[in-house]
């Protein structure tokens, strides 16, 4: 399993990377459509636009992803990878960041695009990729309740004095789910007090 395999932390170049096609959203573009996929098709089946990314109120969507690491100038979780005995280097978890680091370079945009934060595995097995994906998708870091997301924005706004602007602009996002999510807050402290 993972836990038993060494890993190392480097800085990988994007070129040399590989998206997972075996990646759930991709597969399932795939499944829908067949034969391989463009890189075009394959940002549309990891999210691009404005789909969702998670469930309910524990969501992100890809432009306030690609915005908030925009605005961070880079990622501040690496990418998965699993370099094959071939030198092929897999990504088994961050395909959509990988993809924004490309988009971003060839936007020409401000900033280092052309290497991406990783933790690399050497041959890494069918059973050690299956459990990265599923303890990155399915089990997770667990998210914040909606109230302790509320509590933790009205306090960077009114204790330590954030507008709402640089708020958005660290998270992404939309400032009228920021101010929803402070008032929310503010709401329950008053039904609770």
């Amino acid at each position: 399993m993972v836990g038993t395999k060494i890993s190392r932390y480097e800085s990988l170049p994007i070129d040399d990377l590989v998206l997972d096609a075996k990646n759930t959203r991709i597969a399932k573009w795939i499944e829908m459509y067949g034969g391989e996929i463009t890189a075009e098709q394959m940002a549309l089946a990891l999210g691009a636009g404005e789909s969702e990314v998670g469930s309910g109120e524990n969501y992100t969507t890809f432009t306030s992803l690609r915005e908030s690491i925009r605005a961070n100038g880079g990622i501040i979780h690496p990418i998965i990878v699993n370099k094959a005995i071939d030198g092929r280097l897999l990504v088994i978890e961050g395909n959509t960041r990988t993809l924004i680091y490309k988009e971003f370079r060839e936007q020409k945009q401000e900033g280092d695009w052309d290497t991406i934060p990783s933790i690399v595995y050497e041959d890494l097995g069918d059973a050690g990729v299956d459990a990265i994906r599923l303890q990155a998708h399915l089990v997770g870091p667990r998210p914040w309740d909606p109230y302790s997301k509320a509590k933790y924005l009205d306090y960077l706004r009114s204790s330590e004095h954030l507008t709402t602007d640089q708020i958005v602009e660290f998270c992404g996002g939309y400032s009228r789910d920021i101010i929803h999510y402070i008032n929310r807050d503010r709401t329950t402290c008053e039904l609770l007090y």
